[in-house]
């Protein structure tokens, strides 16, 4: 699997035209426990999918998209969810621990058609204390999919954590 994290979009255009898939954009939710003021509490991070490093001029609006609509749906949760995550994440005792990741990947397949995949991850542990969760994050996968014309789903695919290109046998 050959990443790339920095491409400029006339290389990842190249790129996905020798079958390579490309990330178009992403975003990963990660929650750690903090005090503030005494009182316990979660932070909410939404980083790219590849981390919080320099983001290509061309990703960042995508990811910023997709940073709010984490943040209206999967992360919309109801009160005993959220007071079951702050137990967690004590556990936890800090880390960061990552609970979502959405991104979307473009190829050119070898017949000369586009795919456009949309992939995403739940923290098993985030699903068990929060299966609504999972009805959220189809909900998110849903709207990327009707705004790309019906990508093709690739539930719990995963990048490995890695760049902006990704060579993934299908």
């Amino acid at each position: 699997m050959e990443m790339i994290i920095h491409a400029t979009e006339d290389e990842a255009h190249k790129l996905s035209l020798e079958g390579n898939a490309i990330i178009l954009g992403g975003v990963e939710v990660h929650v750690k426990f903090v005090r503030f003021q005494g009182d316990e509490g979660i932070q909410l991070d939404f980083t790219p999918p590849f981390g919080p490093g320099d983001v290509p001029d061309w990703m960042a609006d995508i990811n910023s998209r997709l940073a709010g609509l984490c943040r209206q749906t999967v992360m919309n949760m109801e009160d005993k969810p959220r007071d079951r995550l702050l137990g967690l994440v004590r556990k936890d005792g800090g880390k960061d621990r990552m609970l979502y990741r959405l991104y979307v990947t473009s190829r050119i397949a070898d017949d000369g058609t586009h795919e456009t995949i949309v992939h995403d991850f739940i923290d098993p542990e985030f699903l068990r204390i929060d299966p609504g969760v999972a009805k959220r994050a189809a909900s998110a996968r849903g709207t990327v999919e009707g705004v790309l014309g019906g990508g093709r789903e690739g539930r719990g695919v995963t990048d490995g954590g890695g760049g902006g290109v990704k060579d993934e046998p299908e």
